[in-house]
């Protein structure tokens, strides 16, 4: 099944595209060598429903008013940092016949049993791999299985990861994906007991008790009362 969005043409620019935000429209634009550069806008709801299925590499059919679709995918999506809500959103119109390079995002998936079992701390070391192949056939993601990491010896390289064969992977096969770590040792300090030093701290204690009911609160007392006086 086909995925769709309908966009606007949008003729607002600059600090105007804020208020159109205020009304749950996401400014952006709609570009390609053919078609030259649209500025266009997108309810904000259909949008993220779209990003969710699509990603950024899942080929998606755009009209423009109602005009004849055009292939593209969601090249890129700005987010604000606090509230995660979509600021502008560039749509790419793609070739389908034509090989393109992307960024698919790896899906870590499964338990390691050596982070279930032994308490060991999983390290990835990619978070994407690069990959080259037709419009139609680029992977939403690729599914990284953590089962094998049974223990510290294991290891996820590039060329254990299932990827389908219409697709080019350009990382090295040799590139490390995950492995896990030792667990950390929590560091136990123990209190250095000195023989004789406790019985004086416990005189010394009991002296500077006495001071402190005697003349020393008075003293106390009076210094503040001239610090708040001053």
């Amino acid at each position: 099944m086909d995925m769709e969005i309908a966009v606007n043409a949008r003729d607002v620019y600059g600090k105007q595209n804020k208020r159109l935000r205020t009304t749950g429209v996401v400014p952006g634009v709609l570009f390609g060598k053919k078609i030259g550069s649209i500025p266009v806008q997108v309810d904000a709801k259909a949008l993220e429903a779209l990003y969710h299925q699509a990603g950024r590499t899942g080929v998606v059919k755009v009209s423009v008013d109602g005009g004849q679709p055009t292939s593209a995918i969601i090249k890129s999506l700005q987010r604000n940092p606090l509230t995660r809500r979509a600021l502008h959103v560039d749509l790419f119109a793609v070739d389908l016949t034509q090989e393109m390079l992307a960024d698919i995002p790896l899906s870590f998936t499964g338990i390691s049993p050596a982070v279930e079992l032994e308490g060991a701390i999983l390290f990835t070391s990619l978070d994407h791999l690069k990959v080259r192949g037709l419009p139609g056939d680029l992977p939403h993601e690729i599914e990284v299985d953590l089962a094998p990491l049974v223990d510290l010896e294991s290891t996820i390289h590039v060329r254990d990861l299932v990827v389908d064969a219409k697709v080019e992977v350009l990382n090295d096969p040799d590139d490390l994906v995950a492995k896990v770590t030792p667990p950390r040792e929590e560091e136990v300090i123990e209190p250095v007991v000195v023989d004789g030093e406790e019985g004086a701290e416990g005189e010394e204690g009991a002296e500077g008790e006495e001071g402190a009911e005697g003349e020393g609160a008075g003293e106390g007392a009076t210094s503040s009362d001239e610090g708040a006086e001053a």
